[in-house]
């Protein structure tokens, strides 16, 4: 997409936006596929961004899904997923969404814990089912190359390697489950094709140590992934290449050994990170104490990660006036939010080209953990509209919250009833 069509589609439909490249989106999901061998599966991580027709263009080359609540699950299946690729994961999963998913036979529900596989076990056999379950495990290895790590540590993930493996017999032996396998999930927005091989070694290896010890026909391993996107100065993007010599031999060599076994890679933020961005509008330009603000209609509220939300080092999101001439001089600004809030900074002494009143600027490498990670019912401004641009359509995949939209979710107490009631 180029910036006149992004112009178009914001003067259409508002801002602040969520603008996604649909012809990106696949190259992304091509790219990945095409470093790994065929038999290998690629989830794609609706937390990450579940909108459905996001996912329908996903699935529409074959990407299968992993979701984390019933909403995402049912996404999944509005967008055309079947249920046999759909895994379920998250560390509180209600009553009623295991129930859904037991029902549905999905490929496999991912156990947290050994009260939540005795919890399934209990409503497989109330369903008269036998439900399909892989184990995650919380690995002793720590995941090199992630500022996020998910495993070696203590975290309410998963069970950890030790126990696990002490107590898969155990687990074997639970009635009304299938366990297809394990998962684990180590780090996340690694750029080192040679961390997450590593990675993908230990899981591979931890797998074959449960089979030998237990003597168990698995037909499942879930190595999570972890594959990131470079958002700042110094960062350099994950070498595909690199990533698939080291990649295609492991999994071919493991293939060789276990035919049978399904592996599945999850990804989410390399599919669709750098297929998205938010537009947002310059409503009002200001000095204050030497520095000049650019005050926008989309901040935190929308965009927490761009705003450095959960780091200590505060670091620019790429950034572009998408509306400058492009002979305009640059300068240096602070971009703000609409919010009530010192830390609504999306842009810390970034270099733009001059911003003049009502200019669209671009906040690139947004397509993951946007608005859905974001607190976007502060001052109750509620969800930004969302856009495809694909086969140069233009397209609202996501009206914008209005007012009523929010109003009409809260309910008002009639006090003056209540007051004659008591009286």
């Amino acid at each position: 997409m180029n910036k006149s069509q992004i112009v178009a589609a914001v003067n259409k439909y508002g801002t602040p936006a969520y603008v996604y490249d649909g012809a990106q989106l696949l190259t992304n999901y091509t790219n990945l596929k095409n470093a790994l061998p065929d038999f290998v599966d690629v989830f794609y991580a609706l937390k990450v961004n579940p909108n459905v027709s996001l996912v329908k263009l996903l699935r529409s080359k074959g990407a299968c899904t992993e979701v984390c609540s019933v909403t995402e699950m049912e996404i999944a299946l509005k967008a055309g997923s079947t249920p046999q690729d759909i895994v379920y994961l998250g560390p509180c999963k209600k009553d009623y969404e295991l129930k859904r998913a037991i029902s549905l036979q999905i490929f496999a529900i991912v156990i947290e814990s050994e009260i939540e596989l005795q919890r399934v076990s209990n409503f497989a056999k109330e369903l008269n089912t036998v439900a399909n379950i892989a184990i995650r495990i919380n690995p002793d290895f720590s995941a090199e190359g992630s500022p996020w790590k998910m495993g070696g540590r203590p975290t309410h993930f998963g069970i950890e390697e030790q126990r696990a493996v002490e107590n898969f017999g155990k687990y074997l032996a639970t009635p009304y489950v299938n366990i297809k396998g394990i998962h684990v999930y180590n780090g996340t927005n690694i750029l080192e094709a040679s961390s997450v091989f590593e990675n993908t070694r230990y899981i591979l290896k931890l797998y074959d140590k449960i089979v030998q010890k237990y003597q168990c026909k698995f037909t499942m391993v879930d190595v999570g992934g972890g594959m990131g996107i470079p958002y700042f100065q110094n960062q350099e993007a994950l070498h595909l290449g690199e990533f698939k010599d080291l990649m295609v031999p492991l999994f071919t060599e493991f293939n060789e050994k276990y035919p049978r076994t399904r592996i599945i890679m999850e990804s989410g933020r390399f599919i669709i990170g750098t297929a998205g961005a938010m537009a947002v509008q310059a409503n009002n330009i200001k000095v204050n104490h030497g520095k000049t603000f650019v005050v926008t209609d989309g901040g935190t509220n929308c965009h927490s990660a761009a705003a450095g939300s959960g780091r200590v080092v505060k670091r620019n999101f790429p950034m572009e006036n998408i509306s400058a001439h492009e002979t305009a001089e640059t300068h240096t600004y602070q971009v703000s939010g609409p919010l009530c809030s010192p830390d609504d900074i999306i842009g810390r002494n970034i270099v733009l080209q001059e911003v003049k009143l009502n200019d669209i600027l671009l906040v690139k490498l947004s397509g993951a953990y946007g608005p859905t990670s974001s607190p976007v019912l502060f001052h109750s401004h509620g969800y930004p509209s969302e856009i495809l641009i694909y086969q140069n359509e233009i397209q609202l995949i996501r009206e914008k919250d209005c007012a009523a939209d929010i109003i009409n979710k809260q309910i008002e107490v009639d006090f003056k009833k209540n007051e004659l009631i008591n009286h």
